[in-house]
């Protein structure tokens, strides 16, 4: 497995992930209730450094695999 496919599949499924949020906090509000989207922005700014620690590393590993 690549550097490519590697970050072909991180992509995926991050597009995967918000694209299941979406679709549960339109049907959320569907239904007059609280979208998930609520919980996980407590949780973030509940636990913010280690959210920049995430993002951190995020960013580290998608820049060793996009590093020429």
């Amino acid at each position: 497995m690549n550097a490519g496919a590697i970050l072909s599949l991180i992509a995926t499924v991050g597009a995967g992930i918000a694209f299941l949020l979406m679709l549960e906090e339109a049907l959320a509000l569907r239904r007059g209730r609280d979208p998930l989207n609520n919980g996980v922005r407590s949780i973030v700014r509940r636990f913010p450094r280690s959210t920049y620690a995430f993002a951190v590393l995020t960013g580290m590993l998608l820049g060793h695999l996009l590093w020429p």
